[in-house]
């Protein structure tokens, strides 16, 4: 008697999944506890192991449908047993034409495949699934992207979404000519020739944006910070050769204040604690955002410096796809234009945004007194998926307390 493999119900509330792919093919030898597919829901991708032993002798779905809970994707049964001979319930959902005219013709027992053949598949297959998600291989073949190109940040170097997206805008990057490295230059050039990389490039952060604005459920949270201390770190240092500006200062604090607050980093980062920072560089056609590495190990001047160096790679069309990978949370600085506060949009794959405006002189109470001081707005966006209204004001408390005393940042 052949046995059904079913969707199976993977949380209270999942009604359907994604059925991402077999890794079984029809004929292949099961046992017991085997993965033979893989199924995607909106919070995992998890892998479906078999719960009896035999041959695949029919698949129902395809990779790609979407698939009420309870509908039998496949049966298992005998060398002997045909699609013909097995009885199965009501529930066994239509399939197509293709799937119907399989027949036990096409079952061959795992021993009869030549070696080279088996191995070959196995080898494919092994490449196919265990280098990315269903999800990231879907995205990539959308877009037309090789994920044998791309260098994977995630655990075991899987490619992650935020990968993905890396390697994409690193596609669309093309490095420009000595005469055109000053900002005026790049952006004449930029405003004169609208060309096709740079069509790809916007079409690749509209596409990004989009996703983001889709897929994240997110809320804002505002917080304005005495910048006091802060500024005069900054003036003090501004003629000396460790001069640091007010974003390094932000990112080291943002880094200190993660360590505490693991739900705000990203869930595709490494397995590791390290606190690598994305933040935003505006191009004249388009948006990048580098990635500073392990920054809570660095001081802040070595942010600072490490900060210069890909910013200026991203002006010039530099960056690697390596270099905008991996990135746990993301700073956008939007101060320098005047900007006193605003919302930025989660980069997908990551859980958190925090939207920097200017330091500027404000009015505000001290000791019961009317007074003035340099103040800033800062704005954090998080996903309401893993991250609540109570978390995200607390981990705004923290680095508030930790830039208007800032003498922790300097060690």
């Amino acid at each position: 008697m052949a046995t059904e493999i079913t969707m199976p119900k993977l949380s209270d509330t999942m009604t359907e999944g994604l059925f991402a792919g077999w890794k079984k093919n029809i004929g292949d030898r099961i046992e017991r506890g085997d993965i033979i597919a893989e199924v995607e829901t909106d919070k995992a991708v998890m892998d479906l192991e078999a719960f009896a032993s035999g041959i695949l002798i029919k698949t129902m779905v395809h990779g790609g449908e979407n698939v009420p809970v309870g509908t039998v994707l496949g049966l298992i049964g005998e060398t002997a047993e045909t699609v013909e001979t097995v009885e199965t319930t009501a529930a066994i959902r239509p399939v197509s034409k293709e799937a119907e005219t399989r027949s036990a013709a096409e079952i061959v027992p795992e021993q009869a495949v030549p070696p080279e053949i088996s191995m070959a598949a196995a080898s494919r297959s092994e490449l196919q699934h265990e280098k990315a998600s269903p999800l990231v291989r879907r995205l990539a073949r959308e877009q037309g992207l090789d994920l044998e190109r791309i260098k994977g940040s995630g655990p075991e170097g899987r490619i992650t979404q935020d990968d993905l997206t890396a390697f994409a805008l690193q596609q669309q990057v093309k490095p420009e000519p000595e005469a055109l490295s000053t900002p005026l230059a790049a952006a004449a050039q930029a405003e004169s020739s609208e060309g096709a990389e740079t069509t790809k490039m916007r079409q690749a952060i509209a596409a990004t944006v989009t996703k983001s604005w889709q897929t994240i459920p997110q809320f804002s949270v505002i917080i304005e910070i005495n910048m006091g201390a802060c500024h005069e770190i900054v003036r003090e240092l501004k003629d000396g050769p460790d001069s640091i500006g007010y974003n390094a200062l932000v990112i080291k604090a943002c880094a200190c204040t993660l360590l505490n607050f693991p739900l705000l980093r990203s869930s595709d980062s490494n397995s590791s604690n390290d606190i690598n920072i994305s933040f935003a560089v505006a191009k004249p056609d388009g948006l990048l955002l580098p990635v500073i590495r392990q920054c809570q190990r660095l001081s802040v001047t070595e942010i600072e410096s490490e900060s210069s160096r890909l910013a200026d790679k991203s002006r010039a069309g530099h960056l690697t796809s390596e270099e905008m990978a991996g990135g746990s949370f993301s700073v956008s600085n939007l101060g320098m234009y005047g900007v006193d506060e605003f919302n930025a949009l989660i980069l997908p794959g990551q859980t958190a945004i925090l939207a920097v405006g200017a330091v500027r002189e404000r009015p505000l109470v001290r000791n019961g007194q009317l007074a003035v001081a340099p103040t800033m707005m800062v704005t954090l966006s998080s996903d309401h998926r893993r991250v609540y209204g109570a978390d995200a004001a607390s981990f705004l408390a923290k680095l508030k307390s930790v830039l208007e005393k800032p003498a922790t940042l300097l060690v």
